[in-house]
């Protein structure tokens, strides 16, 4: 049996991580500039999940074009960025 050839799924995948951690380090700046300037901790609590949505994303990154990332990596990402948007709701209501 041959081996499977994964094309280009894994640059494909990779590069969409790569978005999404530049997508949250945006978010990051802005809510901590927010933060800061209105001294609102949802906005700076929304900056630091979007912070680790950074890293968590740039380390899914890596990790699918060496293999496929761990579920615990993905549901991290997803907890972090959910746990941003939570944040910046509960921000605009207080």
């Amino acid at each position: 049996m041959a081996d499977r050839d994964p094309g280009l799924q894994p640059e494909r995948t990779a590069l969409a991580w790569q978005r999404t951690a530049l997508a949250a380090a945006v978010v990051a700046v802005l809510m901590t500039r927010t933060g800061v300037i209105h001294r609102s901790v949802p906005d700076l609590l929304a900056a630091a999940c979007a912070a680790t949505a950074v890293v968590l994303a740039v380390l899914a990154s890596r990790t699918v074009r060496a293999t496929v990332a761990p579920r615990k990596l993905l549901w991290s990402v997803t907890v972090a960025v959910v746990g941003a948007g939570v944040f910046v709701t509960v921000g605009l209501f207080v």
